[in-house]
Formats: C-alpha cells, structure tokens, sequence
C-alpha cells in the first residue's frame, strides 16, 4: 500500500476534481430544488410570486441577474451580459470565438510549449527513472498538439464556408 501512494500521488488532484465538481453538482441541485420549492409554496397558496423569483429560474451562469423584464424587450440604458452587449451580440461573440480559429490557435500553442517543456525534462531530467514516463507523455501531447494543428488549419480555411 506503501507504494501504491508513493507511485500514484498525482491521483489525488483528479480524485479531488471529481470530488469538488460532484459537491458543486449537489449543491446547485439543492439550490434549484429550494427554488422551486418556494414557488410550489406561492402555488399553493394561490399567491402570485415576485417576478425576480420567476425570472431567477431561469438564470444561467454568467447571465445578467434577473435577465430581461416580462415583456421580453430590456429596459432603456439596460443590456446586461458581456460587456453591455445585447443578448444576440453576447450569443455570436460566444460561437464566434467558441468555434472560431483564435480557440484553435490557442490550443495548438498551449499543447505544443506543454509537449515541448516534457519533451526538454525527459531529456535534462537528473531524477533517475523519469525518462520513460516524461518521454511517454511528451509524445502523447505531440500527437494531440499536431491533432489540434489539423483542426486549426481546417478552422482558419474553412471559415466562412
């Protein structure tokens, strides 16, 4: 069992990802069931609830905190959002640069200085037995950084078509 954890440490930081992202996962449901539990209780009732607690409903991440009145048109001077744009402007932004070639680019330069620091430590490593692993991982990032080299060549041709 010694060993398990001595070669294995690195486990705990995806174990520890799933670990917060399942209690973020709980709590949001338990938020969203309270929620709606306050309006079956306005249901129930036969009260009309606020219109902040119907709209916050429907609130996603990032959203505007209320998102736009009833009428469905924002009040004068209101635009909420990524910087103050309108809800049409904040959804092309997001598809322009989600699936545009910057995205692409990004990835491709991030993945090859990754694959290119574990390509220079399997080779100036002084620790003995990291050769192997570090070589083993700086060509598995190579092939997933010329993989993203494709896809960004075909974003930037293929853009507009």
């Amino acid at each position: 069992m010694d060993e398990f954890w001595r070669d294995y440490w690195w486990l705990l930081f995806p174990i520890g990802a799933f670990v917060f992202g399942a209690w973020d996962r709980w709590l949001a449901y338990k938020r969203s069931r309270d929620h709606l539990d306050l309006l079956r209780s306005y249901a129930e009732k036969g009260k009309e609830p606020p219109p902040e607690l119907v709209r916050g409903l429907g609130e996603m991440p990032g959203e505007a905190p209320g998102g736009y009145p009833p009428g469905g048109m924002p009040p004068p001077g209101y635009y909420g959002g990524y910087w103050g744009a309108p809800r049409y402007m904040r959804r092309a932004y997001r598809n322009y640069y989600r699936y545009g070639p910057y995205w692409q680019w990004r990835t491709v330069f991030v993945t090859g200085a990754i694959a290119a620091g574990f390509w220079w430590a399997s080779e100036w490593s002084d620790w003995p037995g990291t050769y192997g692993p570090f070589r083993l991982v700086a060509v598995i990032l190579t092939i997933v950084c010329i993989g993203n080299l494709v896809f960004a060549l075909m974003a930037s041709s293929f853009r507009n078509k």
